[in-house]
């Protein structure tokens, strides 16, 4: 999976909390008010040729929608990063949150007992 910048995952974003829409309606309800109506389709178009967003054909306009689920987006990034710093090691991410204290010890109980609780069903 190709990297978003900044600006294409906040694209991304409105596309998956409002669903379909044409390049107009995604400028009125893009944070940076400034970004042009050509601008900002050009970066839906490269999102497209990413395959992360996909259009159906109105006449002469496009109405572009979410090719890839956010949930789909969160894994394959995820794992990116597990891959690339933590030399594909969820045992070393894990590690790394406990022991920078961004998961505490009773977290981490909890977080074992459901992994155990939903190995069950």
């Amino acid at each position: 999976m190709k990297k978003l910048t900044q600006k294409e995952e906040e694209i991304m974003k409105l596309f998956w909390a409002e669903g379909p829409m044409f390049v107009k309606e995604l400028q009125k309800i893009f944070p940076d008010q400034k970004l042009h109506y050509n601008t900002l389709s050009t970066m839906v178009r490269a999102l497209e040729e990413k395959s992360f967003i996909a259009h159906e054909t109105f006449g002469k306009t496009h109405r572009y929608y979410a090719a890839i689920t956010e949930e789909e987006y969160r894994k394959k990034t995820m794992g990116n990063v597990v891959k690339k710093y933590f030399d594909n090691s969820y045992k070393r991410v894990v590690s790394m949150f406990v022991e920078e204290e961004k998961l505490s010890i009773d977290e981490l109980k909890r977080l074992i007992q459901d992994i155990e609780d939903n190995k069950d069903k």
